[in-house]
């Protein structure tokens, strides 16, 4: 008698699966593909800047007076500023510090705003009111206007700069993450884990903030790049990096004085703010496409 042959055929996973064309829709998308293409390159940029730009010393203060405003050439590929720095060597040595600057930013608004967020949606009641009434207070200033007022008060400098943005980037973290808790707490597998037993820390933890990470993730993604402008703003009006770090707002605060005529100083580091903020809305277009499962078709 034949023996039966009882082993599954060899197929893949659900999850892997679903991976799979979660990838096939992201790269579907060619805008969220160049996105994610420019931010390889800049972070590459970021890494690399200090072992490849012609003049380092120049994002450290040096001065070079016989080379001041000097227009574009073979030597110095964006020109010089008022005092004689390779515009293209502080450009790409900001790089970096640009990325520092939002990812902090984000990091700590995030924390600050899931962390309020699963507490209102999760208990509810009086806690709730409390804190989305705070929230409402942040929400009804400006956010770049509530980020100077911040960040004058803490002083002047980059580490202020990244607090004060932080603590008033938060609120829209908190309602997305309120509102996703909100539509989780009484589902069954969160009652499931009461039942057994869990805490509120756990059940938070473990069991709703896994599934509601994603949306978070996609506005995190979204959020980097007004961040790194709002960050920029304020190096623009002095409050941010000071000389001679080679912040693009500041940079651009430098060279508006000699605009038009010698544009080149303020023109290179507004033209990297533009494409630093552009990957990351395009990148976040297709994590939308991603992750969000109202996205999917």
């Amino acid at each position: 008698m034949a023996e039966t042959n009882l082993t599954p055929p060899l197929t893949s996973s659900p999850r892997w699966e679903n991976v799979r064309r979660s990838i096939y829709r992201f790269r579907r998308n060619p805008l969220s593909t160049v996105g994610f293409v420019m931010l390889v390159f800049i972070f590459i940029i970021a890494l690399i800047a200090p072992a490849i730009v012609p003049f380092p010393e120049d994002a450290v203060g040096k001065v070079r007076a016989l080379d001041r405003l000097k227009p574009p050439d073979g030597e110095f590929y964006f020109g010089t500023d008022n005092v004689g720095r390779d515009i293209f060597s502080r450009t790409l040595m900001g790089t970096g510090l640009a990325l520092q600057v939002g990812v902090v930013i984000i990091v700590l608004a995030a924390s600050i705003g899931v962390t309020i967020g699963c507490i209102a949606g999760y208990f509810g009641g009086w806690t709730d009111e409390l804190l989305m009434r705070i929230t409402d207070i942040f929400l009804t200033v400006p956010a770049l206007i509530l980020a100077i007022a911040v960040t004058a008060a803490l002083g002047k400098g980059i580490i202020n700069v990244m607090i004060g943005i932080a603590l008033v980037w938060w609120p829209g973290f908190a309602r997305l993450t309120r509102s996703l808790v909100l539509s989780l707490r009484e589902e069954p597998f969160v009652e499931a884990a009461r039942g057994i037993g869990a805490g509120h820390l756990r059940v938070l933890f473990r069991h709703i903030l896994p599934n509601i990470a994603s949306p978070i993730i996609v506005k995190m993604s979204t959020d980097f790049g007004f961040a790194v402008l709002t960050a920029a703003a304020l190096g623009f009006i002095g409050l941010g990096a000071q000389p001679p770090t080679p912040e693009w707002g500041a940079m651009i605060n430098d060279g508006r004085d000699y605009f038009p005529d010698r544009w080149w100083m303020a023109t290179f580091p507004g033209m990297a703010i533009f494409i630093m903020v552009f990957s990351w809305n395009l990148l976040g277009d297709g994590l939308r496409d991603l992750l969000d499962p109202r996205a999917r078709r």
